[in-house]
């Protein structure tokens, strides 16, 4: 069993056309000093055939040993490992560990970034953004992945087509997908002749909007919009991706609501009940929404986009009582 659950799968892919240096491991992915917003992958070329083990320590955590020296490993993967990390958030001090039999014949070390679903605003700037999909690169993946893919198999459907999904079905292993990840459809947004290559030109709103017109049309004709709305600001909640969370939050919506709005869980919400409680906002079913089996929520009562009263009631009704009626029938 994996120490802490840091590496939860193994894998390793062939790596061609590198020039291998004895004695020293290479951080492939991500490298030394660069920040990532998931935890992916992290690739190591070993550049030395005497090396049998391997033992990864993350922030003073350490992995097992993983053997690489069957022939079957070696045949498959020859002397790259790639392992999935938990990183953890903020700055991960990465030390690897190569062993020959029982003794350790090389240490490497590496300093990570971990800021996940943000823009890199808080890096700080001795971390520079990982880009994987450079010529150097691609050139040591391409001797098992297809890195010069046809418009036609950019587009594919089919998970044994699409480029894409060999490296990047991980981010699809969650309980809700947009849309177009789940068809494989990356090059809508992330294009191939962009800088760097398959970045995305276009973020939030002025990207979402291509698809979500509608959403966009509504929020315009609204009194009040929410200030992240506004501000065009859409992947601050969505994960363009998916994620384990409804319409692909980032987090649990009140965790989620909360993060900006800190101060409505410092006391009673609404009313003060005679246990010294407020309303009710979790852990139990609600009412208003019966139909859809949720459980309330701020978006009980708030809609987190735009509305036509203060505060996003979601009936945008002025009087209150008419909020209230929604549940309490009376």
């Amino acid at each position: 069993m994996l120490g802490k659950g840091l590496w939860l799968a193994v894998c390793a892919v062939i790596l061609l056309g590198t020039p291998a240096t004895a004695g020293t491991i290479a951080f492939v992915a991500p490298t030394p000093n660069t920040w990532v917003g998931r935890s992916d992958h992290l690739v190591l070329k070993l550049n030395n055939p005497e090396i049998t083990a391997v033992r990864i320590n993350v922030n003073g955590v350490v992995g097992d040993m993983l053997a690489i020296s069957s022939p079957e490993y070696r045949k498959a993967f020859q002397d790259f490992l790639i392992v999935q990390p938990l990183w953890d958030q903020g700055r991960n001090e990465v030390s690897v560990e190569a062993y020959a039999g029982k003794e350790r014949v090389e240490t490497a070390v590496a300093s990570v970034y971990y800021a996940p679903g943000r823009d890199g605003a808080t890096v700080p700037p001795e971390f520079k953004p990982f880009v994987f999909h450079v010529a150097d690169t691609e050139s040591r993946c391409a001797g098992c992945h297809n890195m010069e893919p046809s418009p036609a198999q950019l587009l594919s459907t089919q998970e044994r087509e699409n480029p894409c999904f060999g490296c990047h079905r991980g981010m699809l292993k969650v309980a809700f997908v947009h849309g177009p990840a789940g068809t494989y459809s990356c090059v809508y947004c992330h294009k191939e002749k962009a800088s760097p290559k398959y970045s995305v030109p276009k973020r939030d709103s002025a990207l979402c909007v291509e698809c979500h017109e509608d959403k966009s049309t509504d929020f315009a004709k609204r009194k009040y919009v929410h200030g992240p709305i506004a501000g065009g600001m859409c992947e601050v909640c969505h994960d363009p991706h998916g994620s384990a969370n409804r319409a692909q939050l980032r987090m649990p919506i009140n965790t989620l609501c909360l993060s900006c709005h800190e101060t409505v869980a410092r006391r009673p919400h609404i009313l003060r009940t005679p246990s010294g409680e407020g309303h009710p906002v979790s852990g139990r079913k609600d009412p208003s929404a019966s139909a859809s089996g949720r459980d309330m929520s701020c978006i009980s009562c708030h809609n987190p986009h735009a509305a036509d009263v203060r505060y996003f009631f979601v009936n945008n009704a002025e009087e209150r009582m008419a909020l209230c009626q929604m549940c309490h029938n009376k």
